[in-house]
């Protein structure tokens, strides 16, 4: 299809070339072609025009809607910002091109191999949310209240998902917590930034999610107490075999992956570890060991390089030897190669989501008395409270479970351990208990006491 030039028009810096198609003579829609000296594009490369529609069948109009644009191209460039208008995806692609980087060259850095969390976490959280929101708005069109609106969207977001997105991820969690809100609120406040520094976004929005504006403090994982934890126990010992509440038909692969689920969850309850890092373990990361005193039989577990906090050294209790045992007789496989969990057809596994959600959800034990969801890294939790009960919570005690579970003492305050377990109010007011007696008098604290209780 030819095109008819119809006016071309020179001028100090630049040509604006106005055109229509012959095929819409009858009633010509005209078109520009714009070049000013100096144009680029994001990477800096040159561009020789930016061509559009005027949407105008006068020439006079159309004329008038080309210098406008000329006008705006030309600003663009004294400014040295690109000419052409992107995407909020296109901004996130630059970003996460360079991002993506420097995540795998700090993970080089620390001698670890394969593919980070944090990358993982980028894509999925990217994909799933932030490119669904403002994936296809101009970067001009983004408002304030639009990128507040965001927070609104993502809150809601499963309660409005269908029934078969709910059940492709059956490991979501129904509302975001503080920690992945405030996550979130910090990466998009890098991809914004990152763009108002190229020039890309022309102001800055204020990125704060309402958890922030409300100051709500971060929620611990639901967690299990030891009857919840024994009540879980005794359903699994039926439940593998073949035994559970729904169970109709049951054939060998589901026996197979049953049993080597259930060792699973002794292992994250017994060692604390990370469930990720449980699915990375080979037999040759596993010794032998006893305890220095009591000369109690443990497993010391190398945990590996390619892991959230690189390597250490994990001391389990006592009771996962029988349940090491048990699987290997279960896989057939010790061998210093071989991945510790396999499924029936020698593959690595990878996770159990969907099925411990529906173990939990039949042992009785899937929400905990506050309505919170349980998951495998509540197991995670379980044994950082077992800990902390038998050893109390003392600085000592947390230095040895911390340093156990690659953490600090914080992160086990704020994330791990509820504040029933650590008895705060009762650590604070017994200090110096027999001191306080002694120096004030009994007679004196017996007054008090009744003063407080009339």
């Amino acid at each position: 299809m030819s095109k008819a030039y119809l006016n071309k028009v020179e001028l100090k810096d630049g040509q604006i070339l106005l055109f229509h198609r012959t095929a819409n003579s009858k009633r010509p829609i005209y078109h520009m072609r714009i070049h000013v000296r100096g144009m680029r594009d994001v990477h800096g490369s040159k561009v020789t025009y930016w061509q559009s529609t005027t949407n105008e069948s006068d020439l006079e109009e159309a004329k008038r809607v080309a210098l406008n644009k000329y006008d705006e191209l030309r600003l663009l460039v004294k400014d040295n910002r690109p000419v052409i208008e992107l995407t909020w995806r296109d901004l996130y692609a630059l970003w996460w091109q360079q991002k993506r980087v420097k995540l795998d060259a700090r993970f080089a850095a620390k001698g670890r191999v394969g593919q980070t969390q944090r990358v993982d976490w980028f894509e999925k959280q990217s994909r799933r949310y932030w490119l669904a929101y403002f994936g296809d708005k101009k970067l001009g069109e983004l408002t304030q209240s639009y990128v507040e609106g965001y927070w609104t969207w993502r809150i809601a977001y499963w309660s409005l998902a269908t029934e078969a997105e709910r059940q492709k991820h059956a490991n979501h969690a129904q509302r975001p917590s503080k920690k992945t809100l405030d996550m979130e609120q910090s990466a998009l406040r890098e991809i914004f930034g990152w763009g108002n520094a190229h020039k890309l976004v022309l102001a800055m929005p204020i990125i704060e999610n309402p958890y922030a504006k409300q100051g709500i403090a971060a929620k611990r994982r639901a967690s299990f107490d030891a009857a919840e934890f024994e009540q879980l126990c005794e359903y699994m010992d039926r439940w593998v075999e073949g035994k559970g509440d729904n169970d109709k038909r049951v054939n060998a692969r589901h026996f197979y992956q049953r049993k080597l689920l259930q060792i699973y969850i002794y292992w994250l309850a017994y060692t604390g570890m990370r469930t990720g890092e449980v699915l990375q373990l080979k037999h040759g990361n596993i010794g032998y060991g006893l305890t220095e005193v009591e000369q109690t039989p443990v497993l010391r577990i190398d945990v590996p390089k390619a892991t959230k906090t690189g390597e250490r050294t994990v001391t389990s209790q006592p009771e996962l030897l029988f349940w090491y045992d048990a699987l290997i007789e279960h896989t057939e496989t010790d061998k210093k190669d071989d991945w510790l969990f396999v499924n029936k057809d020698g593959t690595r596994n990878t996770g159990f989501f969907k099925t411990i959600t529906a173990l939990f959800n039949e042992a009785g034990v899937l929400y905990d008395s506050d309505g919170e969801k349980r998951t495998a890294y509540s197991l995670r939790h379980y044994y950082a409270e077992q800990r902390l009960i038998e050893l109390g919570t003392n600085a000592r005690a947390f230095d040895i479970i911390g340093k156990n579970m690659g953490t600090g003492r914080q992160y086990l305050e704020t994330h791990y351990v509820r504040k029933g377990i650590m008895h705060d109010e009762d650590a604070l007011v017994s200090a110096g208990k027999e001191r306080r007696l002694n120096s004030t008098g009994k007679r004196e604290m017996e007054r008090a006491l009744r003063g407080l209780k009339g």
